[in-house]
């Protein structure tokens, strides 16, 4: 378990990478999280569901905080926006090297949530889908 929530952390960091450069600014990394995440729940959206996607989000989130404390909701209005938008709010706080192992942590929380409930093969595939260009590097493990 422990070198597949490495490989989903660093899939999530080339990801990031890719969509956000080489940035000295942690607005970059952040409006690349919102990309990658958007892509993400895009794809697995139509299977488990919005609700689903936002139930994961919030649970990674939660489980992510053992990690990083500061990831922590607030009854702010970007609360309505869904539980990723408490993730954009507490990165922006942050440097950007923080936010993008923050994020990374989560994104790898996240999928690793969706491997337990749909099974690794079906997540693989929507990993794929949402991010192509994330698996120019070696597989996720087991596939």
């Amino acid at each position: 378990m422990a070198g597949e929530t490495a490989a989903l952390r660093q899939l999530a960091l080339r990801v990031l990478a890719q969509h956000s450069g080489p940035a000295a600014d942690v607005k970059p990394l952040v409006v690349a999280a919102r990309r990658a995440y958007d892509e993400l729940a895009r794809v697995a959206a139509p299977l488990i569901g919005q609700v689903g996607v936002d139930a994961l989000t919030g649970r990674a989130l939660h489980l992510a905080q053992r990690e990083y404390p500061w990831l922590v909701p607030t009854a702010e209005p970007h609360q309505r926006e869904g539980p990723f938008a408490e993730v954009l709010f507490c990165l922006e706080r942050q440097s950007p090297a923080v936010a993008t192992e923050a994020a990374a942590t989560v994104f790898a929380t996240f999928t690793g949530l969706l491997i337990t409930f749909i099974g690794e093969p079906l997540t693989v595939q929507l990993l794929q889908k949402a991010w192509p260009n994330g698996f120019s590097e070696p597989s996720t493990g087991g596939t």
